[in-house]
Protein backbone atom coordinates (compact mmCIF):
# COMPACT_ATOMS: atom_id res chain seq x y z
CA UNK A 1 0.00 0.00 0.00
CA UNK A 2 1.34 3.33 -1.11
CA UNK A 3 2.06 6.16 1.34
CA UNK A 4 -0.60 8.87 1.74
CA UNK A 5 2.35 10.76 2.84
CA UNK A 6 4.58 10.50 -0.54
CA UNK A 7 4.57 14.28 -2.14
CA UNK A 8 3.72 13.63 -5.89
CA UNK A 9 5.55 15.29 -8.20
CA UNK A 10 4.37 18.58 -10.29
CA UNK A 11 3.97 18.69 -14.42
CA UNK A 12 3.81 22.12 -15.99
CA UNK A 13 2.80 21.93 -19.65
CA UNK A 14 3.04 24.64 -22.16
CA UNK A 15 0.21 24.51 -24.42
CA UNK A 16 0.43 26.56 -27.63
CA UNK A 17 -1.78 28.71 -28.14
CA UNK A 18 -1.21 29.82 -31.45
CA UNK A 19 -2.44 26.25 -32.55
CA UNK A 20 -5.40 26.19 -30.41
CA UNK A 21 -7.36 29.51 -31.13
CA UNK A 22 -5.53 30.82 -34.25
CA UNK A 23 -4.04 34.40 -35.33
CA UNK A 24 -5.37 36.86 -33.00
CA UNK A 25 -4.07 39.82 -35.01
CA UNK A 26 -3.88 39.73 -38.83
CA UNK A 27 -2.47 42.45 -40.67
CA UNK A 28 -5.28 44.14 -42.79
CA UNK A 29 -5.10 43.31 -46.82
CA UNK A 30 -5.01 46.47 -49.42
CA UNK A 31 -8.85 45.75 -50.01
CA UNK A 32 -9.50 45.80 -46.59
CA UNK A 33 -8.11 49.03 -45.74
CA UNK A 34 -9.56 50.61 -49.05
CA UNK A 35 -12.86 50.08 -47.99
CA UNK A 36 -12.62 51.11 -44.55
CA UNK A 37 -12.02 54.59 -45.77
CA UNK A 38 -15.54 56.57 -45.42
CA UNK A 39 -14.77 59.00 -47.81
CA UNK A 40 -14.26 56.55 -50.99
CA UNK A 41 -17.33 54.65 -49.93
CA UNK A 42 -19.09 57.71 -50.18
CA UNK A 43 -17.25 58.43 -52.96
CA UNK A 44 -17.81 55.56 -55.32
CA UNK A 45 -21.58 55.86 -54.48
CA UNK A 46 -21.79 59.44 -55.79
CA UNK A 47 -19.83 58.49 -59.00
CA UNK A 48 -22.37 55.28 -59.59
CA UNK A 49 -25.41 57.50 -58.87
CA UNK A 50 -23.88 60.11 -61.18
CA UNK A 51 -23.17 57.23 -63.78
CA UNK A 52 -26.80 55.71 -63.34
CA UNK A 53 -28.19 60.14 -63.90
CA UNK A 54 -26.57 60.74 -67.24
CA UNK A 55 -27.28 56.86 -68.69
CA UNK A 56 -30.97 57.25 -67.98
CA UNK A 57 -30.97 60.97 -69.24
CA UNK A 58 -29.12 59.85 -72.45
CA UNK A 59 -31.53 57.36 -72.88
CA UNK A 60 -34.40 59.57 -72.23
CA UNK A 61 -33.04 61.89 -74.53
CA UNK A 62 -35.54 64.95 -73.23
CA UNK A 63 -33.53 67.36 -71.88
CA UNK A 64 -36.96 69.29 -70.62
CA UNK A 65 -38.66 66.37 -68.77
CA UNK A 66 -34.50 65.10 -67.34
CA UNK A 67 -31.71 67.09 -68.32
CA UNK A 68 -28.34 65.03 -68.75
CA UNK A 69 -25.61 65.73 -65.69
CA UNK A 70 -23.36 67.54 -67.61
CA UNK A 71 -26.07 69.56 -68.90
CA UNK A 72 -27.00 70.38 -65.53
CA UNK A 73 -23.30 71.26 -64.80
CA UNK A 74 -23.07 73.38 -67.60
CA UNK A 75 -26.23 75.66 -66.75
CA UNK A 76 -24.82 75.88 -63.26
CA UNK A 77 -21.64 77.03 -64.05
CA UNK A 78 -23.24 79.58 -66.87
CA UNK A 79 -25.56 80.98 -64.11
CA UNK A 80 -22.82 81.46 -61.29
CA UNK A 81 -20.97 83.11 -64.40
CA UNK A 82 -23.87 85.16 -65.34
CA UNK A 83 -24.70 86.36 -61.65
CA UNK A 84 -28.17 85.31 -62.07
CA UNK A 85 -28.28 82.21 -60.51
CA UNK A 86 -26.67 84.50 -57.60
CA UNK A 87 -29.28 86.85 -57.48
CA UNK A 88 -32.86 84.40 -57.44
CA UNK A 89 -30.35 82.96 -54.36
CA UNK A 90 -29.80 85.78 -52.80
CA UNK A 91 -33.87 86.59 -53.36
CA UNK A 92 -34.98 83.26 -51.92
CA UNK A 93 -32.04 83.94 -48.66
CA UNK A 94 -33.91 86.68 -48.11
CA UNK A 95 -36.99 85.77 -48.19
CA UNK A 96 -36.36 82.92 -45.90
CA UNK A 97 -34.96 85.12 -43.57
CA UNK A 98 -37.90 87.73 -43.16
CA UNK A 99 -40.22 84.44 -41.92
CA UNK A 100 -37.94 82.99 -39.22
CA UNK A 101 -37.41 86.46 -37.84
CA UNK A 102 -41.06 87.12 -37.60
CA UNK A 103 -41.59 83.61 -36.68
CA UNK A 104 -38.99 84.25 -34.22
CA UNK A 105 -40.70 87.57 -33.02
CA UNK A 106 -44.21 85.51 -32.68
CA UNK A 107 -42.59 82.91 -31.13
CA UNK A 108 -40.98 85.00 -28.31
CA UNK A 109 -43.96 87.27 -27.54
CA UNK A 110 -46.73 83.96 -27.71
CA UNK A 111 -44.24 82.41 -24.83
CA UNK A 112 -43.50 85.32 -22.81
CA UNK A 113 -47.25 85.72 -22.21
CA UNK A 114 -47.80 81.60 -21.61
CA UNK A 115 -45.35 81.96 -18.67
CA UNK A 116 -46.31 85.18 -17.62
CA UNK A 117 -50.06 84.41 -17.20
CA UNK A 118 -52.37 81.13 -17.24
CA UNK A 119 -54.40 82.48 -19.83
CA UNK A 120 -51.55 82.77 -22.27
CA UNK A 121 -50.42 79.37 -21.35
CA UNK A 122 -54.04 77.77 -21.65
CA UNK A 123 -53.28 80.04 -25.43
CA UNK A 124 -50.62 78.67 -26.43
CA UNK A 125 -51.24 75.20 -25.57
CA UNK A 126 -54.72 75.43 -27.57
CA UNK A 127 -53.38 77.16 -30.59
CA UNK A 128 -50.19 74.76 -31.04
CA UNK A 129 -52.40 71.55 -30.66
CA UNK A 130 -54.39 73.28 -33.53
CA UNK A 131 -51.66 74.40 -35.71
CA UNK A 132 -48.59 72.53 -35.61
CA UNK A 133 -49.82 69.43 -36.70
CA UNK A 134 -51.15 70.66 -39.51
CA UNK A 135 -48.28 70.95 -42.75
CA UNK A 136 -47.34 74.86 -43.99
CA UNK A 137 -47.88 73.16 -47.50
CA UNK A 138 -51.21 73.02 -46.82
CA UNK A 139 -52.00 76.61 -46.26
CA UNK A 140 -49.92 77.87 -49.16
CA UNK A 141 -53.64 77.74 -51.43
CA UNK A 142 -55.39 79.89 -48.35
CA UNK A 143 -52.41 82.32 -48.56
CA UNK A 144 -52.37 82.49 -52.52
CA UNK A 145 -56.31 83.53 -51.82
CA UNK A 146 -55.79 86.10 -48.86
CA UNK A 147 -52.80 87.66 -49.84
CA UNK A 148 -52.20 87.44 -53.45
CA UNK A 149 -49.13 86.01 -55.45
CA UNK A 150 -46.23 87.50 -53.76
CA UNK A 151 -43.61 87.64 -50.99
CA UNK A 152 -46.23 87.86 -48.37
CA UNK A 153 -48.11 84.52 -48.94
CA UNK A 154 -44.59 82.78 -48.62
CA UNK A 155 -43.38 84.46 -45.74
CA UNK A 156 -47.24 83.68 -44.02
CA UNK A 157 -46.27 80.38 -44.60
CA UNK A 158 -42.93 80.21 -43.59
CA UNK A 159 -44.37 82.44 -40.15
CA UNK A 160 -46.69 79.21 -39.65
CA UNK A 161 -43.79 76.72 -39.89
CA UNK A 162 -41.31 78.63 -37.59
CA UNK A 163 -44.00 80.13 -35.02
CA UNK A 164 -45.75 76.84 -33.02
CA UNK A 165 -42.72 74.20 -33.15
CA UNK A 166 -40.41 77.20 -31.79
CA UNK A 167 -43.20 77.74 -29.64
CA UNK A 168 -43.89 75.17 -28.35
CA UNK A 169 -40.21 73.98 -27.45
CA UNK A 170 -39.62 77.05 -25.42
CA UNK A 171 -42.28 76.49 -23.18
CA UNK A 172 -41.41 73.22 -22.91
CA UNK A 173 -37.98 74.26 -21.89
CA UNK A 174 -39.46 77.15 -19.56
CA UNK A 175 -41.37 74.68 -17.91
CA UNK A 176 -38.53 72.44 -17.30
CA UNK A 177 -37.14 75.06 -15.04
CA UNK A 178 -36.22 74.14 -11.46
CA UNK A 179 -39.36 75.64 -8.98
CA UNK A 180 -36.88 77.18 -6.58
CA UNK A 181 -35.93 79.87 -9.08
CA UNK A 182 -39.98 80.71 -8.98
CA UNK A 183 -39.48 80.58 -5.18
CA UNK A 184 -36.63 82.99 -5.51
CA UNK A 185 -38.28 84.99 -7.48
CA UNK A 186 -41.14 85.30 -5.05
CA UNK A 187 -38.94 86.14 -2.20
CA UNK A 188 -37.15 89.17 -4.49
CA UNK A 189 -41.05 90.11 -5.33
CA UNK A 190 -40.88 90.29 -8.99
CA UNK A 191 -43.15 90.34 -11.84
CA UNK A 192 -43.98 87.57 -14.12
CA UNK A 193 -41.68 89.23 -17.35
CA UNK A 194 -38.41 90.17 -14.79
CA UNK A 195 -39.22 87.03 -13.74
CA UNK A 196 -38.97 85.11 -16.84
CA UNK A 197 -36.05 87.59 -17.83
CA UNK A 198 -33.87 87.29 -14.79
CA UNK A 199 -34.48 83.66 -13.49
CA UNK A 200 -36.34 81.47 -15.87
CA UNK A 201 -34.33 82.06 -19.60
CA UNK A 202 -30.94 81.68 -17.81
CA UNK A 203 -31.65 78.38 -16.41
CA UNK A 204 -33.75 77.36 -19.49
CA UNK A 205 -30.93 77.49 -21.23
CA UNK A 206 -28.36 76.23 -18.76
CA UNK A 207 -30.40 73.29 -18.84
CA UNK A 208 -30.45 72.59 -22.57
CA UNK A 209 -26.78 72.02 -22.42
CA UNK A 210 -25.67 68.45 -21.20
CA UNK A 211 -22.27 70.70 -19.85
CA UNK A 212 -23.70 73.04 -17.70
CA UNK A 213 -25.78 70.35 -16.50
CA UNK A 214 -22.84 68.56 -15.02
CA UNK A 215 -21.27 71.97 -14.51
CA UNK A 216 -24.45 72.37 -12.12
CA UNK A 217 -23.88 69.14 -9.99
CA UNK A 218 -20.26 69.96 -9.03
CA UNK A 219 -19.91 71.63 -5.64
CA UNK A 220 -19.95 74.96 -5.12
CA UNK A 221 -21.43 75.39 -8.88
CA UNK A 222 -24.79 77.54 -8.27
Amino acid sequence: MADINTTRPEFVRKTDMSKTYGVVEKPLSVVERVYDLNWLRKSFILIILAAAWQAYAVYLNNILLFPTLTETIQALIEGIKSGGLLTRAWFSIKLLLQGYALGLLLAAIFTGFAIGTRIGQDFLETLTSMFNPLPAIALLPLSLLWFGLGNASLIFVLIHSVLWAVALNTHSGFKSVPPRCGWWAAITGSAAFPTSRKFSSPRRFRASSPASRSAGRLPGAR
